[in-house]
């Protein structure tokens, strides 16, 4: 797919691009909003900040791929550290770059939204046409037990041994081949994701598709005409190196919570609750370490887990507990998740191919802000709140009995100073971590929030139909407008989302 993408950093640039529809980001969100529109005869123009890395150019290696897949080479980070935030930067966004998790929004928590915050679209009964349609986008199906690696098996194993409920996960692979390295893009294509459904989709339709084109500003937003700046980036993706505007009637950011907040606070767009009620869902790695070969890296990284302190109908909170996920990465990704580093370190590595990692994923209430600075630097301040911090204490202590009932050696616990469990009485000992700022590696994948839905402006940043308060005609339809965690995996809740807010969309224009 390559006809109808026009890679900016090679091409001659236009001065002005005009199109009837801008949809800034081609993750889950933007790929769908696109192609709905272009095959409805709309007149649609993609930016994507990342390019188009695609077969053999996803090598598996990791240093190539952060650099060319992740937003800021993998290394952005909440203000103090704390926590690792990985977003795509890649023609297809986030997708390219996940373990193919498809977990629609519960009922429970459409049912929350719906009651508490307002959100009627999103009731259990409206929404289920757009999330099945979601699911078929993706070609999700039931993990297949051929499919379900050793280490996946060891939790369950474990789980069953303590008589916890747990599940194999659904997917969107088609053709998988077990290679293992899904959070570097997948070679064979095998991901049913955007890059390889809506995109080729909405281009078959006439939508354009521009690559390294970073969307810096809106003008006029309240004006029929909006005008959005673009910065195109070199070769690599390093440098800005030239400008250009987009002119449209109709903008959809769809850039991820982070990225989109950040867009419309530098362009001075929307109310006091645009950059507000961040989620990250930070989770927290653990790892089992057995006497004999579990080779984790080989098959689907994760295809089980352990859903018994789930809740999906929290009164206070919607998705609330946590789950336990079992979880593999290349050798790059799991040595940052070791407690140990230097000699130890690289001793520890030896064992990689006896590890069974999981993740420790709690939901976390609205406790962030995405901040723009007046020079255009945007900073994540993130507060982790006590109750995200005692949940990820039981979670530990319940994955280190889980993984010693299967048999572990030892479970690591990656904090500092190291925590090393042997023993059911030892896993008590994760009742003392602190979570002390950056003494622990958490990572978050599922950013939400930042521009939330709501009926009112007193309560929201957007609108029940995603426009932003103040502008006629921008729109965010993304993960930025949950009110709260919509799933544990954000990759069907926002192809849904985006599905409902475009089909409202088109029956006004």
């Amino acid at each position: 797919m390559t006809e109808g993408i026009t890679d900016l950093s090679r091409q001659p640039l236009p001065e002005v691009i005009t199109t009837e529809i801008c949809v800034i980001g081609s993750g889950c969100g933007g790929a769908t909003a696109a192609r709905l529109l272009a095959e409805a005869g709309h007149e649609v123009v993609v930016l994507e900040e990342g390019r188009d890395v695609a077969g053999s150019e996803r090598t598996q290696r990791d240093r190539a791929m952060h650099d060319q897949l992740y937003m800021d080479r993998g290394g952005r980070a909440s203000h103090d550290l704390s926590i690792s935030v990985l977003q795509g930067r890649v023609l297809g966004g986030g997708g390219v770059i996940n373990t193919c998790d498809v977990v629609p929004i519960p009922e429970g928590v459409l049912h929350h939204w719906a009651t508490k915050y307002g959100l009627e679209d999103f009731a259990p009964e409206r929404f289920k046409r757009f999330t099945d349609d979601a699911l078929g986008d993706l070609s999700a199906s039931r993990i297949p037990e051929s499919l379900v690696n050793s280490a996946n098996n060891k939790l369950r194993q474990g789980a069953e041994g303590l008589g916890l409920r747990g599940e194999v996960m659904m997917h969107n692979r088609v053709g998988c081949r077990g290679l293992g390295t899904c959070m570097i893009g997948c070679p064979v294509h095998a991901k049913r994701n955007p890059r390889m459904v809506a995109l080729p989709k909405a281009i078959e339709a006439g939508a354009r598709i521009f690559t390294r084109a970073r969307a810096v500003r809106i003008d006029n937003a309240n004006q029929e005409l909006k005008e959005v700046t673009v910065r195109t980036l070199d070769p690599g993706g390093y440098h800005e190196q030239g400008e250009l505007t987009v002119r449209a009637k109709i903008v959809i950011v769809a850039a991820n919570a982070i990225a989109s907040a950040q867009l419309l606070l530098r362009s001075g767009v929307g109310n006091s609750h645009v950059g507000q009620n961040l989620t990250l869902q930070p989770q927290l790695s653990i790892i089992g370490v057995f006497e004999e070969r579990i080779a984790a890296f080989d098959g689907v990284p994760q295809s089980y887990a352990v859903t018994e302190f789930e809740e999906e109908d929290n009164a206070e909170f919607g998705l609330w507990g946590y789950r336990i996920e079992a979880i593999m990465g290349t050798p790059g990704i799991v040595s940052t998740m070791l407690p140990f580093s230097g000699a130890p370190g690289m001793q520890n590595m030896t064992q990689y191919d006896r590890m069974a990692p999981s993740l420790l994923l709690a939901p976390d209430e609205p406790s962030g802000q995405v901040e723009v600075a007046r020079d255009g630097r945007m900073t994540i301040r993130y507060e982790q709140r006590d109750n995200h911090r005692e949940r990820l204490r039981h979670a530990a202590e319940i994955a280190a009995k889980v993984y010693l009932e299967a048999g572990a050696r030892e479970v690591l616990v990656p904090t500092s100073p190291p925590l090393v469990i042997r023993s059911t009485r030892d896993a008590k000992k994760a009742q003392q971590l602190t979570f002390a700022p950056a003494t622990a590696p958490m990572i978050s994948a599922h950013q939400q929030g930042t521009v939330r839905f709501a009926a009112s402006e007193r309560d929201g940043g957007a609108d029940l139909n995603g426009q932003v308060y103040g502008t006629r005609d921008v729109y965010v339809f993304d993960s930025s407008g949950y009110p709260t965690s919509a799933a544990s995996h954000t990759m069907t809740p926002i192809i849904a989302s985006s599905r409902m807010l475009t089909t409202k969309l088109l029956t006004r224009i």
